[in-house]
């Protein structure tokens, strides 16, 4: 399956996002990878995704680029609220 089609497949679902959000779940990007520009910026190329809640923090093995990151807190969400909610999306 290329990626195209992969990200094409995932639901934004505002519901879920809304639940993660009320319940205290924080799931944002952080950088791992960097590249210097011609005029010595830092860029980042390369993410991983955290995932907050309370006290404890977990960051995911997997790597994304900065167009895949987006979607892949979206599945994160669904994911979180499909598992603990009792609810399905």
């Amino acid at each position: 399956m290329s990626k195209k089609k992969k990200i094409q497949e995932v639901i934004i679902n505002q519901k879920a996002a809304k639940w993660c959000f009320d319940k205290g779940y924080k799931i944002y990007p952080k950088a791992v990878e960097y590249k210097e520009t011609k005029y010595k910026q830092k860029i980042a190329t390369k993410f991983k995704l955290v995932v907050e809640f309370g006290s404890e923090k977990k960051m995911g093995e997997k790597e994304y680029t900065q167009k895949e990151w987006s979607i892949a807190i979206w599945s994160v969400y669904n994911y979180l609220y499909n598992k603990h909610s009792g609810k399905k999306t």
